[in-house]
């Protein structure tokens, strides 16, 4: 019985500070994949992991942040950084719960014209 209790302290001593922390990923529930959207539309986002790319599948239960603040699907951008908590299903597909947008998307916005150079 004192070792139950020993070993659930210590795992609530390991757990408090990380929970602490500011507003990120590792305050939700579940592990966060992580990556660069490569295409929005209204149901689902292509995202671009380092296993590869991945579909997320977006339902009206979807909740979407920005920092502390509430966003919505017209936020995520292409080319913006995203971290998606969800299920993972059969196919690969990820059932999105919450979509994390990350820092400012401004760059993702920026499109070069053509003929543009830098």
């Amino acid at each position: 019985m004192l070792r139950k209790l020993t070993i659930a302290l210590f795992a609530v001593g390991l757990i408090v500070p990380f929970t602490a922390k500011g507003h990120e990923p590792s305050k939700h529930k579940g592990k966060p994949t992580k990556g660069e959207v490569v295409s929005a539309a209204a149901d689902r986002l292509e995202l671009k992991t380092k296993a590869g790319v991945k579909t997320v599948l977006i339902t009206k239960k979807t909740k979407f942040e920005r920092g502390n603040k509430a966003a919505s699907l017209a936020d995520v951008k292409k080319g913006a950084s995203i971290s998606v908590i969800g299920t993972t299903l059969a196919s690969g597909e990820i059932a999105a719960s919450e979509v994390l947008i990350s820092g400012s998307d401004s760059h993702a916005t920026h499109q070069a014209k053509p003929g543009h150079q830098h």
